[in-house]
């Protein structure tokens, strides 16, 4: 079988993957989040400290548990998530989940990673564009390759039966402004309609984000399960996401307090706090629709046990939401999760029940307009460059580049783009945003606007924002250096 010249090896019986089942017959899945380690770890080592925590894993009674296994997510000198996973049980990998990134990889080399997860006997992966790291620029992220989430997805669909995985797909809900909020919204579609059969969120403490994803998959008709990202906390972690080392991820100013004033009292209290934390989230996000967890932090064999148990507890304790957002709600004191006032969420009456209903409305609001300079651009750009796609890339570069701030690729993608060109992203994204922009909408990296989010206001000022969602982009070659 080939797409792209890929062939894929299957080595497991295709008719058998326990995941899956559990997803499609509403078993509740708790998945413990592992970053594949660096180069120069002990591969020995690492393999031993795996085949710990996969024994503990596979050892839990209390339900179904799996490994997920990330690539390159806290650094770029790391295994791939498929090497590292080689040393997992071979009669069990259907369990698991398998992150590709799409970092400093080739659509080619992204094909070479799923090879080995097919001749590997894994089932389950979930492709994600990848990660920039604290320190990176602009220029080195240009210097680089991503292949994007969405054409892989597309890559294996067009193997079409012969495909033998359970594709996932990633998406950051914790965003609180249309222009942010609604291109990962139109991103997720298009990963959906190219293959990816469940969902999995961004780490993130607003339990009204995560129920406003699970609404308005529901408000489109599409009924995918999904997965939310947790993370249990440590003092080092808070560190790191204070100091904006994890893109995407927020913490609000009150829960900031509140985690601050957990940090004064003793090491024991600290964790303790978290432990609940964990557990009123993870009921939550039963109640709420989601299929199961991915929780990130449990770095021993204990402390996976200990979260099995704990998460069990939760939701024997928590079995109506009423209940459930009470002690919610005043276990959080009343803070405000989001990370500013007035923030945009796409529903009204979030936590008004648990599931979409009747009466659900959702919010008005004004989109962001554009400039009389942006709407000049723009009209120039389509006068200028109306067929750009279908002529030589090198046509009328140097005017591209003057007023389309165009960098070199295979193939011009203008037209298709609302004349915003993709390669103005550092990571070269073309078919929607990574969730890594800051805040107030800027890119992660803090040099610009979020590329996607000025596609947005324009498509909207066009009243063509279903081209987002609907219109693929095929991956090009891109010019480094």
């Amino acid at each position: 079988m080939s797409y792209g010249g890929l062939q894929l090896e299957m080595n497991f019986d295709s008719s058998m993957n326990r995941f899956q089942n559990c997803l499609d017959n509403g078993v509740f899945v708790m998945l413990v989040e592992q970053s594949a380690p660096t180069t120069g770890t002990d591969p020995a080592i690492a393999g031993e400290r795996l085949q710990e925590l996969e024994y503990a894993v596979l050892n839990i009674n209390e339900l179904p548990t799996g490994l997920a296994i990330t690539d390159r997510f806290g650094t770029p000198d790391t295994w791939s998530a498929s090497q590292y996973a080689a040393s997992l049980s071979p009669d069990t990998r259907d369990r698991h989940v398998i992150y590709i990134s799409g970092r400093d990889a080739t659509m080619e080399e992204a094909g070479e990673k799923v090879k080995l997860c097919s001749a590997g006997g894994f089932r389950n992966i979930v492709p994600v564009s990848g990660n920039l790291y604290p320190g990176e620029t602009f220029k080195s992220g240009r210097n680089m390759v991503f292949s994007d989430s969405v054409c892989q997805l597309e890559m294996l669909r067009r193997i079409k039966a012969e495909n033998p995985f359970f594709c996932g797909c990633v998406c950051n809900p914790y965003k609180y402004a249309p222009k942010d909020l609604f291109p990962q919204y139109l991103k997720l579609i298009k990963k959906l309609d190219h293959g990816a059969r469940f969902v999995v969120t961004q780490i993130g403490w607003d339990m009204l984000k995560l129920q406003e994803l699970r609404w308005y998959l529901g408000y489109r008709g599409l009924h995918f399960p999904t997965i939310a990202r947790l993370m249990i906390l440590t003092p080092e972690r808070l560190e790191k996401l204070q100091g904006g080392h994890v893109p995407g991820v927020r913490i609000s100013p009150d829960f900031n307090t509140i985690l601050e004033n957990e940090l004064k009292y003793s090491h024991n209290q600290f964790e303790a706090a978290q432990w609940r934390r964990l557990e009123l989230q993870a009921a939550g996000c039963r109640l709420l629709g989601f299929s199961g967890i991915q929780i990130a932090g449990l770095d021993s064999p204990d402390k996976v046990r200990v979260a099995a148990k704990r998460v069990t507890s939760a939701l024997n304790e928590f079995r109506n939401f009423d209940d459930w957002k009470q002690e919610y709600i005043e276990h959080l004191a009343r803070a405000e999760m989001a990370p500013y006032p007035n923030c945009f969420y796409l529903f009204d009456k979030l936590f008004s029940s648990a599931h979409l209903d009747g009466t659900a409305e959702m919010t008005q609001f004004n989109s962001e307009g554009l400039s009389k300079r942006e709407k000049r651009l723009y009209r120039l750009r389509k006068f200028m460059f109306p067929h750009a796609d279908r002529q030589n890339p090198g046509a009328h570069f140097i005017a591209k580049k003057l007023f389309a701030g165009c960098q070199e690729c295979s193939h011009c993608r203008l037209p298709q783009t609302f004349f915003v060109c993709p390669e103005t992203c550092p990571k070269g994204l073309a078919n929607g945003p990574c969730g890594g922009t800051r805040a107030d909408g800027s890119c992660e990296l803090g040099e610009q606007e979020c590329t996607h989010s000025k596609m947005m206001r324009l498509a909207a000022w066009r009243r063509k924002v279903h081209r987002l969602e609907e219109r693929y982009i095929e991956p090009v070659e891109r010019v480094i250096g």
